[in-house]
């Protein structure tokens, strides 16, 4: 894939970070995982930045082993949005559709809330029977434009529409706001949520390269796409997830809602950053490599001293880093993370068994690198024990940076 996924003009390369396997791919055993190539690209025209490789999307997504309902932060950062759909009008009479419903964790908590129509669309088949199996109805597929026909035939047209953390993964992000355009009512409200690019640049966080995340999105990309599509963003916010994003309120284009100040801020803010220039990209480049051995170099003189260390978070994030600092069974002992779908399963690319957390206090460990360090706070209240015990807690991000009594 050598053209831009929102404008189609020629892309440019800056960053290749060599191959490493699928982060969500994890099995019972210990096994070598092919390796795919993965690079960063810079439109020229458009300025938005992507990955260039194009994998099927049913070998990244037809079997998901992330389920939001199992972090309280995700579960808070839901809580919170509430707020402005109570603002924005939604009752008992509302019809909602989310894009990549994962679990239904969201949904069922607007069913709950305000008795609204909701139905959820997901391609993830084991998530999609599980939550079928509730009274929230998810369809098993991936959305497009065409699938929003046979939605709009059986369900007619929704009030709100919701894509929280997928428009990263999709490889025709114009078609998918394609389909959300012939789904919405005029006065409909369109919401979705993305890792901001200016904080992945600014604090060096290149753990969310991975071939899951196909476009590292700004409030620019997120206007372009919608220029194309007939939307418009009419407020903006950003908010603590996956390390900072944005939160985008977006309507059709000849809607009569009015656009808030804070969209042209942003949008401003972006610019005299220049978030925009290939010579951010190019100095990111070595950010990466000066972080990524600085990392290594930690681990190992920890492990030269006969430190027992082991990793907290098994999500793709995590996975993609390990792949990225070498940490591999020979420097890590275990990684623990709460979902039962990954434990007792091997790590991609690095074999590292995953255990349940309630397994660390009967384990040796001095040091615990948090890996979900975006949900940290979360993660060493959860284990204070061992941080009482003298255990010690590794945050990688911005700098590694270890953390005692």
């Amino acid at each position: 894939m050598n053209r831009c996924r929102i404008c189609n003009y020629r892309i440019k390369r800056i960053i290749n970070l060599g191959k490493i396997a699928l982060v969500g791919n994890f099995f019972k055993k210990k096994i070598n995982q092919k390796k795919y190539n993965i690079s960063l690209n810079y439109c020229k025209k458009c300025k938005h930045v992507q990955i260039s490789e194009r994998l099927n999307p049913k070998l990244l997504f037809k079997k998901y082993l992330w389920e939001t309902g199992i972090s309280k932060s995700n579960i808070l950062l839901i809580k919170k949005l509430l707020f402005n759909l109570k603002q924005l009008g939604i009752n008992n009479k509302s019809k909602v559709l989310e894009i990549a419903s994962n679990d239904g964790s969201f949904i069922k908590i607007i069913y709950k809330k305000y008795k609204s129509f909701v139905i959820g669309v997901d391609p993830a088949s084991n998530l999609a029977k599980k939550v079928n199996k509730t009274k929230i109805n998810t369809i098993n597929d991936f959305f497009n434009f065409k699938l929003s026909n046979f939605i709009k035939k059986k369900y007619n047209k929704f009030d709100f529409i919701f894509a929280r953390n997928v428009i990263a993964h999709l490889k025709n992000p114009n078609d998918t706001f394609k389909g959300v355009e012939s789904l919405l009512k005029d006065r409909g409200v369109f919401i979705i949520e993305v890792p901001h690019l200016l904080n992945i640049l600014k604090d060096n966080q290149y753990d969310n390269i991975f071939h899951e995340h196909i476009g590292f999105h700004s409030l620019k990309s997120i206007l372009d796409l919608c220029k194309n599509n007939k939307f418009k963003v009419f407020n903006v916010e950003n908010i603590d997830s996956q390390g900072g994003s944005i939160r985008c309120f977006i309507t059709k284009k000849n809607s009569d809602r009015i656009i808030s100040k804070k969209v042209n801020f942003l949008l401003q803010k972006e610019k005299n950053l220049n978030l925009f220039s290939e010579n951010k990209l190019k100095n990111f480049k070595f950010k990466i490599q000066n972080h990524s051995t600085q990392m290594l170099k930690l681990i190992r003189y920890l492990r030269n001293k006969n430190y027992k260390i082991s990793v907290y978070g098994a999500s793709g994030k995590g996975q993609a880093l390990m792949q990225f600092c070498k940490m591999d069974n020979k420097l890590i002992d275990y990684v623990f993370d709460k979902s039962k779908l990954k434990q007792k399963k091997f790590t991609p690319g690095t074999n590292i068994k995953i255990l349940d957390p309630k397994l660390i206090s009967r384990k040796k460990i001095d040091f615990l690198i948090i890996l979900s360090w975006n949900i940290k706070d979360e993660i060493i209240k959860q284990e204070n024990s061992f941080f009482k015990k003298g255990g010690k807690f590794i945050i990688p991000f911005p700098k590694p940076k270890i953390i005692n009594k």
